[in-house]
């Protein structure tokens, strides 16, 4: 059960770092700060893009990272399908309820490991980035980010609840706080670049 805690905390803080990556990249690409702050984003342009890229690229890995499939040849890697089906030794009708949260959404989290395995991690030379990524409009981009943030929330602070890391709500609030700080974080920023010149 030690080890089990241990790594819901490790998945804790992977999904603290998959919403902090999902506000920091919103504010920076939202439209209306684009249009709010079109001069700085210009002025910083070089800046602005490699983060974006970079936070987006962190968000596809990220959720690879936490949604890979539970494989016995290779227990030594953690995500919640591993910690889920541990769990179905202690708590079998949550465990099914999670892996069944999961399935829900198994065409959404599909398309971010392709956008992962294809745009990041392995290349797929015959096709362009933005073939890949598609000309998905940016609301429809943010609902499915937001959805895997709601996912991997929800299921993490079932894990702590469990695994007596911590109340599920206590856990729920620190992610949504820390993203929060985020959020504030990434517009001080663009506020402390307007008006000052490179």
């Amino acid at each position: 059960m030690a080890d089990f805690a241990e790594h819901v905390r490790e998945m804790n803080e992977r999904v603290i770092e998959l919403s902090r990556s999902y506000a920091i990249f919103w504010v920076f690409i939202d439209t209306g700060n684009c249009k709010q702050y079109s001069q700085v984003i210009q002025d910083h342009k070089d800046f602005f893009d490699a983060t974006a890229s970079s936070l987006h690229l962190n968000f596809c890995v990220i959720t690879y990272q936490l949604f890979q499939k539970f494989d016995p040849k290779h227990d030594d890697v953690k995500s919640l399908p591993s910690l889920i089906n541990y769990l179905s030794s202690l708590n079998p009708a949550l465990a099914q309820q999670l892996n069944s949260n999961i399935e829900a959404q198994r065409n959404l989290l599909t398309r971010y490991f392709t956008y992962r395995n294809k745009i990041y991690g392995h290349r797929d030379k015959a096709k362009s980035p933005w073939e890949l990524f598609g000309k998905v409009p940016k609301p429809r981009v943010k609902r499915e980010m937001k959805a895997i943030i709601e996912l991997s929330r929800n299921i993490v602070c079932a894990l702590a609840g469990v695994s007596g890391v911590r109340k599920k709500s206590e856990m729920a609030q620190e992610i949504r706080r820390r993203e929060n700080y985020a959020r504030w974080d990434a517009n001080e920023i663009l506020k402390s670049l307007k008006g000052h010149k490179p």
